[in-house]
C-alpha cells in the first residue's frame, strides 16, 4: 500500500508547477508519446479488422463458399442433381448451378475484358439483389445484362444502353473463324463494394451464356454452395469430395479460402509487421520514462537525502519513483485508449473531412479494393495492446527507480 506522505510527494513530483519542476516536462513528453502509440495501434489494428472481415464478406457474400467444377468442364442437370441430393442439406442453406467464362464487352471504340456469369433464377440471389442500385434484375433472359458500377463508369454506360458481348467461341465462315458476338441491354448496375467485382465482372442468363457457349441446354460448368460456417469449410469440402468420389463422378473442388489463399496470408503478415512497427513508437517513449526519470533522480539528490535522513525507507523512495514511471504509462494509455476508440468509431466522418479538407481521394477503391475504409474494433487485442503499454512503462521504471534509493544522504547533502 501506499501511504499518505507517499501519495502527496508522487502527486507533487508528478505534476509540480514550479521553476524546478522538471519531471512534470517529461511527464507529459512520456505521456504524449505513449498514448500516440496506443491509440496508432488501436487504429491500425482496428482498421486492418475491418478491411479483411469486410473484404473476407464480401468475397464470400457474392462468390459461393465451395465451387464444384468438373474435370471434363461440362456438369449435366443431372449430375448435378445427384450430387446435391446426396449432400446433408444441413451442411449449406443455399446452392447454385452456373456457367461461367472470360469475354469481352465493348462499347463503340472502348473495350475491356470481363469474366461472364449465367445463373437461372436471379431473384434467389439475394446478395446481388441487394446490389443493384440503379435499374432492375434480368427479365428477359436472351437480351439483358447487370454490370458493375465502376465498370459502367469507366465505359460511360448506364441503364438502356445497348453494349456488344464477345466470348471465346468462333464461328467459321469464308472470311474464316470470328469471336461470337451478341448485342445487349444494359438493365441494372449493381454495387457490391468490392472495385475488383465492380469493374470485371458482368452477369446474363445461364440460358444465353450456354447458347452463346454452345452447349446443351442441360450444362453447367459450375456448382456453387454457401454454407453458414464458411470459416470450416474444409469440413464441407471433405463431405463434398468423398459424395463425388462415391457417385464416380468427374468432379474437382475448390473452396474460397483456397482462392483467396494469398490475399488471406498477406492480411495476417501485414497486420502483424504494423503491430511490431507501431511498438516501437511505445517502446520509444518508455525509454523518455527511463532517461526522464534518471535525470529527475539526479536533480533530486537533495530532495531525496533529506527523505532519507528524516527516516523514509529505501523501500518508500523506490515505491514513490516507480508509481511515478507506472502512473506516466497508465494514463497515456488510457488516454491512447479514449483517442483511438473515438477515432476508430468515427473514422469514415474523419476520412470524408480529410477528403474534403485536402480536396483528393484518400482511400482509393483501385488500389484497396474497398470502396470505403472499415473498422473493426477487437476487444481482446484492445486489452492486449494495453497491457503491453503498462508492461513496457513498468519495465522501463524499474532502473530508475533502483537508482533513487542507492543515493547516499551524506554525500547528497554534502555536495549541495
Amino acid at each position: 500500500m501506499i501511504s499518505k506522505s507517499e501519495r502527496l510527494l508522487i502527486f507533487r513530483f508528478l505534476f509540480s508547477k514550479k521553476s524546478d519542476g522538471y519531471v512534470s516536462i517529461f511527464a507529459w513528453f512520456s505521456i504524449i508519446g505513449i498514448s500516440l502509440g496506443v491509440a496508432a495501434i488501436i487504429i491500425v489494428m482496428s482498421v486492418m479488422n475491418g478491411f479483411r472481415i469486410d473484404l473476407t464478406n464480401r468475397i464470400i457474400g457474392l462468390n459461393s463458399h465451395l465451387n464444384i467444377y468438373s474435370f471434363d468442364n461440362e456438369i449435366t442437370n443431372k449430375q448435378a442433381d445427384e450430387l446435391i441430393l446426396n449432400i446433408d442439406n444441413s451442411f449449406f442453406y443455399q446452392h447454385y448451378k452456373s456457367i461461367e467464362t472470360n469475354g469481352l464487352i465493348i462499347k463503340s471504340n472502348n473495350s475491356k475484358g470481363v469474366m461472364i456469369k449465367g445463373y437461372d433464377e436471379y431473384d434467389k440471389n439475394h446478395y446481388l439483389f441487394n446490389s443493384i442500385n440503379m435499374g432492375a434484375l434480368i427479365q428477359n433472359p436472351k437480351s439483358e445484362i447487370l454490370i458493375g458500377d465502376s465498370l459502367a463508369n469507366e465505359m460511360n454506360l448506364s441503364v438502356g444502353d445497348k453494349v456488344k458481348i464477345a466470348i471465346p467461341k468462333t464461328d467459321k465462315t469464308i472470311l474464316g473463324n470470328i469471336p461470337r458476338f451478341k448485342t445487349l441491354e444494359v438493365v441494372g448496375v449493381f454495387d457490391l463494394g468490392l472495385y475488383e467485382y465492380d469493374s470485371n465482372l458482368i452477369f446474363l442468363s445461364s440460358e444465353l451464356v450456354r447458347k452463346l457457349l454452345l452447349y446443351d441446354e442441360d450444362i453447367y460448368n459450375k456448382i456453387e454452395f454457401f454454407t453458414s460456417s464458411p470459416n470450416e469449410i474444409e469440413l464441407f469440402k471433405n463431405k463434398v469430395e468423398l459424395e463425388t468420389s462415391n457417385l464416380l463422378l468427374n468432379f474437382y473442388s475448390i473452396s474460397w479460402k483456397d482462392q483467396n489463399k494469398t490475399l488471406i496470408n498477406a492480411l495476417k503478415v501485414e497486420k502483424n509487421v504494423m503491430f511490431i512497427i507501431l511498438s516501437l513508437i511505445i517502446l520509444v517513449a518508455s525509454l523518455n520514462i527511463i532517461s526522464g526519470l534518471i535525470i529527475f533522480v539526479k536533480e533530486k539528490n537533495k530532495d531525496i537525502g533529506i527523505l532519507k535522513t528524516i527516516g523514509m525507507s529505501n523501500k518508500s523512495i523506490i515505491k514513490i519513483f516507480f508509481t511515478i514511471g507506472i502512473s506516466i504509462g497508465l494514463i497515456g494509455s488510457l488516454i491512447g485508449l479514449i483517442i483511438g476508440i473515438l477515432f476508430t468509431i468515427n473514422i469514415k466522418s474523419i476520412q470524408s473531412f480529410l477528403e474534403y479538407l485536402l480536396g483528393t481521394k484518400l482511400f482509393s477503391e483501385e488500389v484497396y479494393y474497398l470502396s470505403s475504409l472499415p473498422s473493426k474494433i477487437s476487444v481482446n487485442e484492445v486489452v492486449y495492446v494495453l497491457c503491453v503499454a503498462i508492461i513496457i512503462s513498468i519495465i522501463s521504471t524499474i532502473f530508475p527507480a533502483l537508482s533513487s534509493a542507492r543515493i547516499d544522504p551524506v554525500k547528497s547533502l554534502r555536495s549541495e
